[in-house]
């Protein structure tokens, strides 16, 4: 297949947007809520500053969740993935309607990372040991300080009697290059249904522990995309997940190759989940189609497929044990590390035609509760590509990273850890380059 190469966008919003969802989202407290209402009662203990007899205004909540009532942590009553470091759920603001049918949740969390390497990384944020420069015996030292990782989010829960709660979602970071609002989460749900941008079912953000390094150790799956998704609970302990999701394939191009890249057919995923007290796991699958349109404008295609597994273990009252592998044809682009760096597929010269690559990618890690609001774990990640003989000596061909870390949370919603990361890269040809870094990360959810 020849194609052109073209530069993929991220989705960003300034910040007048954001101050104009939120000026939206204040404005619905006071719409009028028609059709049969069903009654909430208000079990939680709150301090209300409006008289129960006043009706015309919204109610500020400063209670915790409560399941018995329409506050409540939102994520997880929605099944949805929960990363270790996301807000806390008995964060936020909670505004009720005085019908108590509506809910707007603002919360979010100020973070800042700080961090020293012996190799210059390019990306600050995570180790990612894809990065390391290699076939060189000279350092190259930096230190980096940043709040990329602040986060703003508001959602919007409306009840009704027949379809159950209404869901949307926004959040979003700072992670870019000029500092300014990006969306991570864009979603609708109702039922089973969700619309919009959040995590791939490729995902397992919810089996890592927690790290200061941003994507966590080789091989594990943080992306989101814009997608449509049907959930169904098969009990209390398994579900399935179908989703229609758009990704862009990473893949790179010479100045001879003419063509343009596209997206003609989704890529489709599935999961299986199960959760218990002791343990959990979930296996996912993807077919992915990469397209594009030759200089005699016809169309071609190359299909591509991933299996994943992830799952955790409680080793006794306060042990975690995490295990994740990934297997795929021309869907690296799914793993955090290979995002964006061209491993889907390579160019013959011989044939002038591109042909996949299959990486296979994961980790290992162990989290542990200590006293004293004290907690840490330890990871290890591998990720490799299968070459082909025709690639050059600098090709990527596999590497790992290794992370230890001690987290401290002195008051709910704030956090302090020290993190330790070391990593090796090996190319095709047989040269190698290793880093190491020292991170802190600082953050107070609200």
């Amino acid at each position: 297949m020849r194609l052109k190469k073209q530069n993929s966008s991220l989705i960003y919003i300034n910040h007048n947007l954001v101050i104009y969802v939120l000026c939206i989202g204040f404005s619905m407290i006071n719409f009028s809520i028609y059709g049969q209402q069903e009654n909430i009662d208000d079990t939680a203990k709150t301090r209300d500053p409006v008289p129960k007899t006043d009706t015309t205004m919204a109610r500020v909540k400063y209670s915790t969740p409560d399941s018995t009532v329409l506050q409540r942590d939102t994520l997880q009553h929605m099944h949805n993935d929960v990363s270790p470091l996301d807000i806390g759920g008995s964060r936020g603001i909670f505004i009720l309607s005085p019908e108590r049918l509506l809910q707007l949740r603002i919360l979010g969390s100020v973070r800042a990372n700080f961090n020293f390497s012996d190799q210059d990384l390019i990306d600050y944020q995570t180790f990612n040991p894809y990065l390391i420069p290699t076939n060189t015996q000279n350092l190259s030292p930096n230190f980096f300080a940043g709040i990329e990782q602040t986060r703003l989010a508001f959602e919007v829960t409306r009840r009704t009697k027949r379809m159950g709660d209404a869901f949307i979602r926004i959040e979003g970071d700072f992670k870019n290059s000029s500092r300014s609002f990006r969306v991570r989460h864009a979603y609708g749900q109702m039922g089973g249904v969700l619309l919009g941008q959040t995590w791939s079912l490729m995902n397992n953000v919810a089996y890592q522990p927690a790290v200061v390094s941003l994507d966590g150790p080789a091989g594990g799956s943080g992306v989101r995309t814009p997608q449509i998704r049907y959930s169904k609970a098969i009990n209390n302990k398994m579900m399935w997940n179908v989703a229609i999701e758009y990704s862009l394939p990473s893949f790179s191009t010479p100045d001879s190759v003419s063509g343009t890249r596209l997206q003609v057919i989704p890529d489709f995923t599935g999961r299986y989940s199960y959760f218990s007290d002791l343990i959990s796991f979930r296996v996912a699958a993807v077919v992915s189609t990469i397209s594009g349109r030759m200089e005699s404008d016809e169309l071609s295609y190359t299909f591509g497929f991933g299996v994943s597994f992830s799952g955790w273990m409680k080793t006794g009252e306060k042990g975690k044990l995490f295990l994740t592998y990934t297997l795929g044809r021309s869907t690296s682009h799914f793993i955090d590390m290979f995002s964006g760096n061209g491993e889907d597929m390579t160019h013959n010269p011989n044939t002038n035609l591109f042909e996949a690559l299959v990486s296979n990618s994961g980790f290992l890690a162990y989290s542990l509760t200590l006293p004293k609001d004290l907690s840490t774990s330890i990871s290890l990640g591998l990720a490799a590509i299968t070459n082909h003989t025709f690639q050059a000596a600098d090709a990527y061909s596999h590497s790992y990273n290794a992370l230890i870390n001690l987290f401290w949370e002195p008051i709910d919603g704030a956090r302090l850890g020290i993190e330790y990361a070391t990593g090796q890269r090996f190319d095709y040809g047989g040269s190698s380059g290793a880093a190491n870094r020292v991170s802190m990360l600082m953050y107070y959810d609200f």
